[in-house]
């Protein structure tokens, strides 16, 4: 299999390819939304109708199977996957462990909405409030959206949905991968670090953190310090490194917290690793295949897009609470200060800063728990 690691050098290479390609997504944002239009309201998933559901899983299908504009030899779908899972990379650390964690994942949000509407135009992203929905078989994991958990006796692969096995195929693997096992594997709440989902107690305790992020502007910060590593995830976290294959990867003491413990949760692992060992509570080892949420590679199930949302619009009661502020203003890493260009936007034409995302209302949306 071809190396598709993405450097900054490789996407510049593909300017005019991602300039047609963004030409596409705005033209159709702007006929969608048209001058002075209220801003798309993106709902609880619990809200569709089955109608919205399925078109919602049709356009993501339909991303799969299109050509990407931006990366030559994959889908549209899987460029979104590439992207997240490259911005784990020691020479990239774009979004995660550091505070462009927030608005990296907001403008990736927006511009895959974007593109799903180039599709169907009546689409937005639904969210998944895990602190409300927290059962294994209700929403988001109805059969005409998501599917629901993978079946042990197949390798815990998902067989319900329009994403089973068979009919949804994995080709996004993480560096280091050496199962590639190319179907969604999920195995809800078997995760010791992950076995229950966040609570709205957990949620109100990130959200009364008035500080949004601190120095040393990574995964180390203490959680009652930044509200940014505290609803994040890293706790007790003592060093954090970088595996040339693996990628960021800080040393933690305490289990994962809010955004991290979602995707634990989903792919039942306790660890983000490519192959885990794990106890199996007789005092022996497992080999287990990895849940595709535990991966760098995670937005390979389209769950990401729903518990991402979610993130999201936690982000925004914060900002209701805090203000539209932001640290650092500049110390901080590469692509994480405020007015710092972030990867990979720029490399494909896109001028995008987290000073630029702060307002979610000025991208053109707001959620149904939010007034008009």
């Amino acid at each position: 299999m071809a190396d598709l690691t993405m450097s900054r050098r490789a996407l510049l290479r593909r300017g005019a390819g991602a300039a047609a390609g963004l030409a596409l997504v705005g033209g159709v944002a702007a006929r969608v939304r048209g001058a002075g239009a209220e801003p798309q309201v993106r709902r609880n998933v619990t809200a569709l109708s089955a109608d919205e559901r399925i078109d919602f899983a049709n356009a993501v299908m339909a991303l799969k199977s299109r050509p990407s504009p931006w990366v030559s030899g994959i889908s549209t779908y899987d460029t979104f996957v590439l992207w997240h899972r490259d911005a784990m990379g020691c020479g990239v650390n774009a979004a995660h462990m550091g505070p462009a964690f927030f608005p990296w994942h907001r403008r990736f949000l927006r511009l895959f909405e974007e593109t799903l509407q180039t599709i169907e135009p009546a689409v937005t992203l639904p969210y998944w409030d895990w602190t409300v929905d927290r059962s294994t078989t209700g929403a988001p994991w109805f059969d005409d959206l998501l599917g629901g958990n993978g079946d042990p006796a197949e390798g815990e692969a998902v067989m319900t949905g329009p994403f089973r096995k068979g009919s949804w195929e994995i080709s996004i693997f993480d560096p280091g991968d050496m199962d590639q096992v190319p179907y969604l594997a999920r195995n809800f709440g078997a995760s010791k670090m992950a076995a229950e989902l966040p609570t709205a107690e957990e949620v109100e305790e990130a959200l009364a953190i008035a500080t949004y992020d601190a120095s040393p502007w990574n995964a180390t910060v203490p959680p009652g310090s930044s509200f940014r590593n505290a609803f994040e995830g890293w706790q007790d976290c003592a060093v954090q490194g970088c595996d040339p294959v693996g990628g960021i990867s800080p040393i933690c003491g305490s289990r994962h917290n809010i955004h991290n413990r979602v995707h634990l949760w989903v792919a039942g692992e306790s660890s983000f690793m490519a192959h885990v060992m794990t106890d199996a509570g007789d005092g022996t080892r497992t080999d287990d295949v990895m849940g595709t949420m535990a991966a760098s590679s995670s937005p390979n199930d389209p769950v990401f897009w729903l518990h991402h949302a979610n993130v999201d619009r936690l982000w925004a009661v914060w900002q209701e609470r805090h203000g539209l502020v932001y640290q650092p203003e500049t110390g901080g890493p590469f692509g994480h200060n405020i007015d710092d260009p972030m990867w990979p936007y720029e490399q494909i034409g896109m001028t995008v800063t987290p000073r630029m995302v702060l307002d979610h209302r000025a991208m053109g949306y707001r959620y149904d728990t939010e007034s008009a």
